[in-house]
């Protein structure tokens, strides 16, 4: 067993302070037995072993903060960033996966995260990518086909214009302007956006786009309703080439016909006379309504004919 180191003096005192420089030999070692510290004496004179003089200062620190040496912390008590080496394009490689969960996402070329990487309820959202003119610009086909290349899930455009598919997408034939057509991940949808749009006429609903109306939507009356009112105090009937029957036609009674008069002036002419009565006042030998006269029928207005003169008729 190696004995202790015992100091060569103990210098037993009610003082605490450290023994005067003078009391000591060069590397001889003194107990305070008040303080309990041990001093030494070195080349500089009487120094405390293990008190805080001989603690590493910040400075001290600050030349630990080196290559293969301890960092230093700054006043916040974190490492400094320049202390933090720069992980490499193949580190973070090597962390990126979607394989293991809690990893860090891959980003793609472009600097986005992969849709593999992202959850459904953010796949399942939608994604504006602008107005679409109909037919024209972009080209849209059946199957998500947009210009030369594919839409991605939620992708959606919005038509800037009202047109017939041609061809159709994906069973649909019109679009209005401001409908939307939206990708599920296999075919177009089409969501109605007009607010103009027509979507109803007198209860009828539009099929395929278009709406057909019968004369019974539009209150219009049948060929049978209208035979049903060629009744007295109804409307007349026409006949199949477009005229009114001649049973629907009053006949001029004698009192009606009575006021009609052949002008004595004008000859083979008919004229209203004031006098009521109808006259035929032909020429010699003229033919008037078929009947040849040379003297003047006069038509009295009860239907009474006579021969003004002697004559033939």
């Amino acid at each position: 067993m190696a004995f202790p180191i015992i100091p060569i003096r103990n210098a037993v005192t009610t003082s605490p302070d450290a023994p005067l420089a003078g009391a000591l030999q060069l590397a001889e070692l003194a107990v305070n037995t008040q303080s309990g510290k041990l001093y030494m004496k070195a080349n500089s004179g009487v120094v405390e072993i293990g008190g805080t003089a001989n603690a590493l200062t910040t400075n001290d620190l600050s030349r630990l903060a080196e290559a293969n040496k301890v960092p230093q912390l700054t006043s916040a008590g974190l490492i400094s960033s320049y202390q933090i080496s720069n992980l490499t394009t193949g580190q973070i490689g090597a962390l990126t996966t979607a394989a293991i969960a809690g990893l860090i996402p891959q980003l793609t070329g472009d600097g986005k995260i992969s849709t593999a990487q992202l959850p459904a309820s953010i796949i399942g959202s939608v994604n504006y990518k602008g107005a679409w003119t109909v037919n024209t610009s972009p080209v849209i086909a059946s199957g998500g086909v947009v210009g030369a290349g594919t839409a991605a899930k939620g992708d959606y455009y919005v038509a800037s214009n009202s047109a017939t598919l041609s061809p159709a997408i994906d069973g649909q034939t019109r679009v209005e302007a401001g409908d939307w057509i939206v990708f599920n991940g296999t075919t177009w949808d089409f969501v109605d956006g007009s607010k103009s749009e027509v979507i109803s006429v007198n209860n009828q609903t539009p099929v395929n786009g278009n709406i057909t109306l019968t004369p019974a939507n539009i209150g219009a009356v049948s060929t049978s309703q209208l035979t049903q009112l060629a009744t007295p105090g109804g409307v007349p009937e026409l006949t199949a080439s477009g005229f009114l029957s001649t049973a629907q036609l009053q006949i001029a009674s004698t009192s009606q016909l009575g006021v009609l008069s052949v002008d004595p002036i004008a000859s083979n002419s008919l004229f209203v006379s004031s006098a009521g009565a109808a006259k035929i006042i032909p020429g010699t030998s003229t033919v008037v309504g078929g009947i040849k006269s040379s003297a003047s029928i006069e038509i009295a207005g009860d239907g009474t004919a006579t021969v003004a003169s002697a004559g033939t008729y």
